[in-house]
């Protein structure tokens, strides 16, 4: 009787047990461009971010201007953000989805850009962050959870690419004593300094004033352009975009320059990819003996300003 009973327990222990396996699938990224213009520069490189479906950071890659294979991914949903990353610019609170931002590096005055003299810039100083360009998906779903073999079918998806930074370009007619001006250094106040990136918008505690030079043109004129993720601005009534010009002249003296023109930058608000032109004539006096900078602002910009 005994050993009819062990016979029978160690026949039932053979018996196959069923089991589930996880699948996993490999997934294709694509960037899409189409959106963008001539004019913008596509980066070789970018970073993609593959976050859990919990929100949760699970792996980087770096990945090329037209995607990248990520390999083998468990069967599941995901989020991604794809941003590229100048030596201007870094990563912050990347830990989870929602929190990631990408932040302009802070800029010294001792730099060499602007006197240390120019008291007028309440807001710190940044470095401009170069063309940045992003895209995010909230939802990304690998292969199909009900499917339980080793079939690696392939998960594709598509990110749209956009630029997430403004172009803002400064024109001014010069006319007068025109070389007696060596170079003209400039910064725009109360930019945004941050972004973030799963909803594409600027982060408004972040302000900051960022540095751009003029240079001379074939045409005569003064130009510059500036890049900024955006105008902190918009989303304070209270800040003002002051201008502040910093010009070097030939004798030796420095005349500095200030201007509100956040007219002028709000018009632009809420648009995504834009162009800002500010205007301006600039005529350079000889009056006893010293050197005086008159700008005539263009129509909405603002009134005359003198710089002795």
């Amino acid at each position: 009787m005994m050993l009819v009973l062990a016979l029978v327990l160690t026949l039932g222990g053979c018996k196959k047990r069923p089991y589930t396996r996880i699948a996993q699938i490999p997934l294709q990224v694509k960037l899409d461009w189409s959106a963008l213009s001539e004019a913008d520069v596509i980066p070789e490189t970018l970073k993609l971010l593959l976050f859990r479906e919990d929100g949760t950071l699970q792996a980087q890659y770096e990945i090329s201007k037209d995607g990248q294979m990520l390999g083998l991914l468990d069967v599941g949903t995901y989020k991604a953000i794809c941003v590229n990353l100048t030596d201007r610019v870094q990563l912050l609170n990347a830990n989870t989805y929602e929190s990631t931002q990408i932040v302009a590096k802070e800029l010294s005055l001792s730099t060499g850009t602007l006197s240390t003299s120019i008291d007028d810039i309440t807001s710190s100083l940044i470095y401009q962050p170069g063309w940045i360009y992003s895209s995010s998906m909230p939802e990304i779903k690998v292969g199909d959870p009900a499917i339980t073999d080793d079939k690696n079918t392939l998960s594709t998806i598509v990110m749209p690419m956009h630029r997430t930074v403004k172009v803002v370009n400064f024109n001014f007619t010069v006319t007068g004593l025109t070389n007696e001006i060596q170079s003209v250094w400039g910064a725009l106040d109360n930019v945004a300094a941050a972004v973030n990136l799963p909803e594409s918008k600027i982060l408004g505690e972040y302000q900051a004033a960022s540095p751009f030079r003029l240079t001379p043109q074939e045409d005569g004129t003064l130009a510059g352009t500036m890049l900024i993720f955006g105008n902190a601005a918009e989303t304070n009534e209270q800040l003002r975009n002051n201008l502040l010009l910093q010009f070097e002249t030939s004798s030796g003296r420095t005349i500095t320059q200030e201007e509100d023109i956040t007219d002028l930058m709000q018009e632009a608000e809420g648009d995504d990819v834009v162009d800002i032109y500010v205007e301006a004539n600039l005529e350079v006096q000889l009056n006893a003996g010293l050197i005086t900078i008159i700008i005539d602002w263009k129509p909405g910009s603002g009134e005359d300003v003198d710089g002795h």
